[in-house]
């Protein structure tokens, strides 16, 4: 085609729109997808993705780090503090038979159905993956917007109804208090509802990284047996030492030395007592906080090969060597900066354990102390999710890139503030609507709980809670992994929107970059 009768007009958002006046007769130049004549006057073309970039030449993009140790201090400390954690609780284990009786009464045994329980158990447990699987695949892709707008709307409607069903059953006070918070969630529901687009094109763009990547998802159940394997060895470590060990944590009198702890409460903690106790309440958190970041860095570094690579360079398939060497990148080189992550937020976990169990043995005191202790809890608990959230965006730059942890909350705290997408960072509707769906899974779990408990002949209330819980905690493994997701297409979306649109179908490009468009469009850098 040539140039002439061409006009290419520069927008705002930094993408050539070609304005072609042609005539006739017309030469389709590479590049070009599609012509399409109407009354063969105006010509219209579709442009090849590639001359449709964003300018992101003044932009300062992160770079990959080599593969080296980061924070190695604190992976070390990490380590010594499992080690003792082991020890203790093999001695536990290797002593836990002197706590079960060896010779049982009659009267303390029941007789169950093992296979029956079993065989209800495997059932439930397949029953929550298949709702929770479905769920993720139905609402969480084509549905996304409509669940959030669910989600929204859900709140005031279930406050609205219990208002009146208190003013019914004669609560007015409560009903008036309930009918606020139907006000407000109302209100909050209009303010944000035009961000559900933008939302929802978060969602279904970490959905298309996660189908590809399935293997992510067997990784998370593999993060949970783990997590529960970390729990049952804490636990019996804690036997040892306050069981087995109990003169380290109790001062008692030296008639009491060979009591036990039931008996007239003789014994007292004390304070050597209460500094193992902190201890091991932060090596619970510490380690608890550690897996959980550890899976959520793998799952950025996945989506981040995903976003950045193209297709005939990217490995596919359920295990593939991009969550291989992502693992390896999370868990191995960059294990010090997850360490040091973690650990200040168990530090505020153990701080507000300590605050409120100061604060229920101060409840007789007078009412300033009981204001102080209150405003103090308060106080810990804002730092601690405050400290939870940057941790999440942290480690997705540590996913994404290598680099420490105080360099990577540097990094995202300038990326988010230089392209002026601070308000992204307030927008909470995709894991509030994951939380709702999450409940509401746990609700459909239940019923199916107590159907089969009906099957199985076993107390159907059991059952029922039994499967609330099941469906509560498997839909919270497979929800987790898209959370994940989500905040690293947010932050890969704000460093560089290029690499979608260059190495992705234009259907996953352009509706992101539209949705954007339309719900902050005063925020639009390019």
């Amino acid at each position: 085609m040539s140039n002439d009768g061409i006009e290419s007009k520069q927008e705002n958002n930094g993408l050539t729109e070609p304005l072609i006046q042609a005539s006739n007769v017309v030469d389709i130049p590479a590049g070009v997808d599609s012509v399409l004549t109407d009354d063969n006057t105006n010509v219209i073309v579709t442009v090849d993705q590639e001359l449709l970039q964003i300018d992101e030449s003044d932009w300062e993009h992160g770079e990959t780090q080599d593969f080296s140790f980061r924070n190695v201090f604190f992976a070390i400390l990490f380590l010594l503090q499992l080690g003792a954690v082991l020890t203790f609780s093999i001695m536990g284990m290797t002593s836990a038979e002197s706590l079960v009786p060896s010779n049982p009464s009659d009267d303390d045994t029941e007789t169950y159905d093992i296979s029956k329980i079993s065989l209800f158990l495997l059932s439930l447990i397949a029953s929550s993956i298949g709702i929770s699987a479905t769920t993720l695949l139905l609402l969480l892709g084509p549905l996304a917007q409509m669940m959030i707008q669910v989600s929204l709307i859900m709140s005031p409607i279930t406050n609205f109804l219990a208002s009146i069903m208190c003013l019914v059953v004669g609560q007015v006070a409560l009903a008036g208090v309930l009918f606020i918070f139907c006000l407000i969630g109302v209100c909050y529901a209009v303010t944000v509802w035009r961000r559900i687009p933008f939302a929802a094109a978060n969602v279904t763009t970490a959905m298309a990284a996660l189908k590809e990547n399935k293997g992510l998802f067997a990784l998370n159940y593999l993060v949970v047996l783990i997590a529960t394997g970390w729990l049952l060895v804490w636990g019996f470590s804690v036997a040892q030492v306050t069981i087995q060990e109990r003169e380290w944590i109790y001062d008692c009198p030296s008639d009491a030395e060979n009591s036990t702890f039931s008996k007239d409460g003789d014994c007292q903690v004390s304070t050597k007592g209460k500094i193992i106790i902190i201890a091991f309440l932060l090596s619970l958190y510490w380690t608890s906080q550690v897996i959980k970041n550890c899976f959520h860095t793998t799952v950025a570094g996945v989506v981040g090969t995903w976003w950045f690579t193209p297709l005939e360079e990217r490995s596919t398939g359920f295990c593939n060597t991009t969550i291989y060497y992502s693992w390896m990148r999370s868990n191995i080189y960059s294990f010090g900066s997850i360490c040091l992550g973690s650990l200040l937020v168990a530090i505020l976990q153990v701080l507000q354990v300590v605050v409120r169990s100061a604060r229920s043995n101060n409840e007789d005191g007078n009412g300033a102390n009981s204001i102080l202790w209150c405003l103090l809890q308060c106080l810990v608990d804002l730092l601690e999710r405050v400290m939870e959230y940057i941790n999440k965006w942290a480690f997705v730059y540590v996913g994404l890139y290598g680099y420490d942890y105080c360099t990577a909350g540097k990094k995202v705290y300038q990326l988010f503030k230089t392209r002026g997408w601070s308000v992204i960072i307030n927008d909470q509707l995709v894991t509030r609507s994951l939380g709702l769906l999450q409940f509401w899974i746990g609700v459909v779990s239940g019923a199916i709980g107590a159907v089969l408990a009906l099957v199985f002949l076993i107390d159907p209330v059991a059952g029922g809670a039994l499967g609330f819980v099941f469906g509560i905690v498997l839909s919270n493994i497979l929800l987790s992994v898209a959370n994940s997701a989500v905040d690293t297409v947010v932050v890969c979306f704000a460093e560089s929107p290029t690499s979608l649109r260059l190495n992705h179908p234009p259907e996953i490009s352009q509706r992101l970059f539209d949705a954007w468009k339309e719900v902050y469009p005063s925020e639009c850098c390019w």
